[in-house]
């Protein structure tokens, strides 16, 4: 879970030097090209352009906005993606809908540097039978403190000061994460499917609804341009939303806080689809990316944190030692990731958002 943004195909243009980038055995049956189907501002530029000179592969990136969306997409027939990074829950589904390629790991060398916890036994792909970790993060409240300095530490926080700054408040246009959070700020669990958590949900989000400036997973855009001054966050979006504001000669005041009620912790993942074009290029793309350097390039760019120990010594310092981005473990302790749910839960969480959003 991360963002979501229009399409683009970039081109490829001279990088810096990269480490993982030189050809690897094989790679002269690298096809020319490669597409990426991804979260958007979520992918090192660098890395894109210096896999694509080492490699001579064009890499075409498009964006989508939920993993919902990204599903939908491909049962609908979008063909001619390669590879796509969707949140561990989504993994599982696309895997058991027959969506993905079993993973042949030789061709993936660099995966030895997976710590222990993503290299063996979690819970949506134990056995890495499908999927290698991306980077992980977690889902919390963000607010400028320059509009807003009272600040916030909750999600019943959020929900009061929203009404005070009706009008320029945003939340990811993704209904899990909005369900899950509006279920924790009830002192519900994260995946709840019992229908009574639901309706109270779903009464407390439209309470907030006359208040919502939109349902937008390029929120952090929002928050950049002083449309929104808070929202529900992905963490490294913040981070994303100041850096855009240093480029626009405002101040870098947009915060992040997972709440006190808890939130989520989640994991995104690469994975190769069933019947990419390119399989090739999509399995070299995911060694590259696996490079301790290559992947401190990717958690700087995106502020979100490596399943890689070894890639931290690479990493600039604000990112490894903001513990918005690796919390300390009394704050992981509140954290629920998310799980596939039932076909009845889900037509359940269907119904609230479609009830939502019309209202």
């Amino acid at each position: 879970a991360a963002c979501g943004g229009q399409t683009t195909s970039p081109t490829s243009a001279p990088p810096t030097a990269a480490s993982g980038g030189a050809p690897t055995a094989g790679s002269a049956a690298l096809e020319k090209d490669l597409f990426i189907y991804n979260w958007a501002d979520y992918i090192s530029q660098e890395n894109v352009d210096a896999f694509s000179k080492a490699n001579d592969v064009k890499v075409t990136l498009d964006f989508y906005q939920s993993n919902e969306d990204l599903l939908a997409k491909i049962e609908a027939g979008g063909t001619g993606y390669d590879v796509i990074a969707p949140t561990g829950y989504m993994v599982e589904i696309m895997a058991e809908k027959g969506m993905l390629l079993p993973l042949d790991m030789s061709r993936i060398p660099n995966f030895k540097y997976m710590d222990p916890e993503f290299a063996k036994g979690r819970p949506h792909d134990p056995d890495n039978k499908w999927s290698v970790t991306k980077d992980w993060g977690t889902t919390g409240i963000s607010w400028n403190s320059e509009k807003i300095p009272e600040g916030m530490t909750s999600l019943a926080d959020f929900w009061k000061l929203a009404e005070k700054y009706s009008g320029k408040v945003a939340i990811m246009d993704s209904s899990p994460e909005v369900i899950g959070l509006t279920l924790k700020l009830l002192g519900y669990p994260y995946n709840s499917c019992d229908q009574a958590h639901l309706d109270a949900a779903l009464k407390k989000l439209l309470e907030l609804k006359p208040h919502l400036k939109a349902f937008d997973s390029s929120y952090f855009d929002l928050l950049a341009t002083d449309e929104v001054w808070m929202s529900l966050a992905w963490n490294g979006d913040v981070f994303n939303a100041n850096s855009k504001r240093k480029d626009l000669g405002k101040p870098e005041s947009i915060q992040y806080a997972i709440a006190a009620e808890g939130g989520e912790l989640w994991e995104d993942d690469w994975v190769i689809l069933k019947n990419a074009p390119h399989p090739n290029a999509a399995y070299a793309w995911i060694d590259f990316v696996l490079d301790p350097q290559n992947q401190a390039r990717e958690s700087d760019a995106t502020f979100y944190a490596s399943g890689e120990s070894e890639a931290r010594k690479y990493m600039s310092e604000e990112v490894t030692s903001n513990p918005a981005i690796y919390p300390p473990d009394e704050v992981l302790a509140k954290l629920e990731a998310a799980q596939v749910l039932s076909g009845e839960c889900l037509q359940a969480r269907e119904e609230l958002w479609t009830k939502l959003k019309s209202a």
